[in-house]
């Protein structure tokens, strides 16, 4: 027996990449850039995560500061670092400063509701650093990724 589809209702409300303001990025091309997430809230977590893996991301997560750093220690190659400001115990800033021990040269997008804070803080150590406000389309998300891992990384002198 063939179901039709409009004998099922329909209760989404996602849209649809035809119906948003701005198209997509392009998908990546192989090889696949290493994408850390970190964010306690695991719906938030799971959400970044889907979303950078169906654009092709080989993509981490991590629930707290401690985790991350854990798989940061551990992963020999982390393209970049997505974090949200306001974590329990270590917050997003310190985070990245501990990360940054490891993975010295690696871009970070904080991820947070509260960034007018943020941008009242002087942080002149946190190069290749970007913000993004809560809430966001995730084709923000998508363009803030891409242009972080495009940027050409600047050699010491």
């Amino acid at each position: 027996m063939k179901r039709r589809q409009s004998d099922q209702p329909r209760n989404e409300q996602v849209p649809s990449p035809a119906r948003s303001e701005s198209p997509p990025p392009a998908r990546i091309s192989v090889p696949s850039k290493t994408v850390l997430v970190v964010d306690d809230e695991a719906m938030v977590r799971d959400l970044l995560t889907e979303v950078l893996r169906l654009q092709g991301y080989n993509v981490l997560a991590a629930g707290s500061a401690a985790e991350a750093l854990r798989v940061a220690a551990s992963t020999a190659t982390i393209h970049l670092l997505i974090t949200d400001l306001m974590m329990p115990e270590v917050d997003g800033l310190e985070l990245t400063r501990r990360f940054r021990v490891i993975h010295p040269n690696v871009p970070v997008l904080m991820v947070s509701g509260s960034l007018p804070l943020l941008h009242a803080m002087s942080e002149p150590d946190l190069e290749r650093f970007d913000f993004l406000a809560k809430p966001f389309q995730l084709n923000e998300l998508l363009q803030k990724v891409r242009t972080l891992l495009d940027a050409p990384i600047s050699l010491p002198t």
